[in-house]
């Protein structure tokens, strides 16, 4: 029965990778996209320009990466209802960045290069792509609760207060200083900040494949059982 196995540890796997990547090819496009400032842009401009199509792209793959890691979790937590809709959020999530990598945020006076005040304007395209990075933000804090309350019941509140209070709380504080001060002192912390808490998931899920058993089809139990010799 190994097939049951090794999908969701290949699909959990594909959430340990998503975000060390998304974060690792935005930060280097931060620091070397001519006019872009970590202190007043938010992330998303980086799908306008020449060389928008590589934000674009690197939206597009974590979108994927989300969603699959999403389908590996629900064949970990298998039962209850933080089993279903603590993936199901998850996945919402990545369809979120999937909306973000299809679209264009909309330019602004600076950026790209060359883009003054007269030719900014609001399009449909930049009001869904930016509704798209909120409605992202709160349907994650929305899973990491869900799934708090599943490691809770289980038993472990380490995780459980990890994934339910530090994180969000986290998330929360540097969009509420955001807001009050006007711009982003922490964007390289904003932006690692939700992807620390899918690959932690992603790794701590993966770590306890071993401990379950084969021989008990997805959706069956939440714990592993010994077995009698």
């Amino acid at each position: 029965m190994a097939k049951q196995t090794l999908p969701t540890r290949a699909l959990l796997a594909c959430g340990a990778v998503a975000g060390p990547v998304y974060v690792t090819v935005t930060m280097a496009q931060a620091l070397t996209r001519d006019g872009f400032d970590l202190r007043q842009h938010r992330f998303t401009l980086l799908t306008t320009g020449d060389l928008g199509w590589i934000h674009q792209s690197n939206m597009l793959l974590v979108g994927v990466l989300t969603v699959l890691l999403a389908v590996g979790v629900r064949q970990m937590l298998r039962t209850g209802r933080s089993a279903v809709w603590g993936p199901r959020l998850l996945g919402l999530f990545g369809v979120a960045y999937l909306i973000g990598g299809v679209l264009t945020a909309d330019p602004v006076a600076g950026f790209p290069p060359g883009t003054t005040s007269e030719m900014v304007q609001t399009t449909w395209q930049g009001a869904v792509q930016n509704a798209s990075r909120g409605a992202s933000s709160l349907l994650l804090i929305a899973a990491s609760l869900v799934i708090a309350g599943w490691f809770a019941a289980e038993g472990s509140r380490g995780w459980a207060w990890f994934y339910g209070v530090a994180i969000p709380v986290v998330f929360v504080a540097l969009t509420a200083v955001g807001f009050a001060i006007g711009v982003n002192p922490a964007a390289p912390a904003f932006l690692a900040t939700p992807w620390i808490w899918v690959t932690a998931l992603a790794v701590h899920l993966y770590r306890r494949t071993a401990e379950r058993p084969s021989d008990v089809p997805a959706g069956q139990g939440t714990r592993s059982t010994p077995v009698a010799v």
